[in-house]
């Protein structure tokens, strides 16, 4: 259990550190020690992600800020976003860095180069809110303000379906996050009241739980097991096949700001009035390991371990991003079977292989014969009228 870190965002622009170590007096006893504050953000902390020795971290302050833990500082940072960075996320592999940002757009930032590799300028019409990249790396689900869930092929970086989530009453109108499980079987959304999972091999809802509080934040706990931090304080733990294996965990008094789980059963919370906690889930044992106040207004964290930094993979410097290369027809039709499975039944689908903006002007321009005049910028003719015999 020593050598757990929870590194979590705050509202005060803070990235903050809290390492897991025994207690002098009782080693067999943990508690929760600051290993460092850095002030990296000129706003508040929105987001945060880490693979490996990397944590990224998103700000209100349209920057992206990347720390070393190993070393213990800044590697860089990036400002090519224009509002909030809502969301980020590593790839499965640590090799790109996805981010999503509050004017609707989205890219993917290449680790070996540190650079940006891509940018979607309209991935959304508005904020967009999560991003989930499956656990192959070659699909990724967007989830933005605007009530659409998008599935992306992350081979030839295009969307491969849109779906909106509008239509959908079960939802209140109301989508916050969307996360795929462990092994990409399923994926989870949250509703106004609701959290819904759903089968990628059947397309449809394994498990739809209506919730007493307002869901706020998921995280997958196994390929069977998620935990869904409530407004309420409450923290909820269901088996997507058990109806009967449901456990409501009063946890805070207050809301659950964050959650985060490692996957082999430890879970970090964080509450709005400043608690973060790190728990253990083993043989349906939920224990409370260590807790602290923090003195500051949490808004996202992120678990991992000291003790093992899995090798980030490097790109040659002269080939092309995963995101940007067309890579084996195989692996482009396994994404592209995924992703149908993903969009059917959620709610209406509109398949986008182009800019349909692009394909309309494209075919105007074939249509009209060359050096005619484009007749919707050509002003028509106004008659004139005829004057009577006193000349008006």
């Amino acid at each position: 259990m020593a050598g757990m870190e929870i590194v979590l965002g705050s509202y005060e622009q803070f990235t903050v550190c809290y390492r897991a170590e025994p207690l002098k007096k009782d080693p067999s006893k943990l508690f929760l020690k600051e290993a460092f504050a850095a002030h990296l953000h000129t706003a508040s902390v929105r987001s945060i992600s880490t693979h490996g020795k990397y944590v990224a971290t998103g700000g209100a302050d349209d920057r992206i800020c990347l720390l070393d833990m190993k070393d213990g500082t800044q590697v860089t940072d990036f400002l090519h976003h224009d509002g909030t960075i809502n969301a980020v996320a590593f790839s499965k592999d640590g090799s790109h860095l996805f981010a999503g940002c509050s004017d609707g757009s989205m890219s993917a930032i290449n680790m070996a180069r540190l650079a940006v590799s891509r940018t979607w300028k309209n991935a959304h019409k508005a904020a967009v809110q999560s991003i989930s990249i499956h656990p192959q790396g070659t699909l990724a689900l967007t989830l933005g303000a605007d009530l659409t869930l998008k599935t992306w092929d992350l081979i030839t970086g295009r969307t491969l379906f849109t779906t909106a989530l509008r239509k959908n009453t079960k939802y209140g109108n109301v989508v916050s996050d969307v996360q795929w499980s462990p092994d990409g079987e399923h994926f989870a959304l949250l509703g106004a009241r609701v959290v819904d999972v759903m089968s990628v091999e059947t397309t449809h809802s394994v498990r739809t739980i209506q919730c007493d509080s307002k869901p706020t934040v998921i995280c997958w706990l196994s390929v069977e097991e998620i935990a869904v931090g409530l407004e309420s304080g409450a923290l909820l733990l269901l088996n997507i096949h058990n109806d009967e294996q449901q456990e409501q965990l009063p946890i805070y008094e207050t809301r659950v700001k964050a959650i985060a789980s490692n996957g082999a059963g430890y879970i970090a919370t964080a509450s709005s009035a400043g608690d973060v906690s790190l728990w253990r889930l083993e043989d349906d044992e939920f224990s409370e390991i260590a807790t602290k106040q923090t003195g500051c207004r949490p808004i996202c964290l992120a678990l991992r371990s000291s003790e093992t930094t899995p090798h980030t993979p490097e790109v040659e410097a002269d080939t092309e991003p995963a995101v940007d290369e067309a890579e084996t027809e195989t692996k482009a039709m396994k994404a592209a079977k995924i992703a149908t499975k993903v969009a059917r039944d959620l709610a209406r689908v509109v398949v986008e292989t182009e800019d349909p903006v692009e394909q309309a002007v494209e075919q105007r321009k074939r249509k009209r014969p060359n050096g005619a005049k484009d007749q919707s910028k050509v002003r028509p003719k106004q008659k004139k009228k005829k004057k009577n015999d006193n000349g008006e």
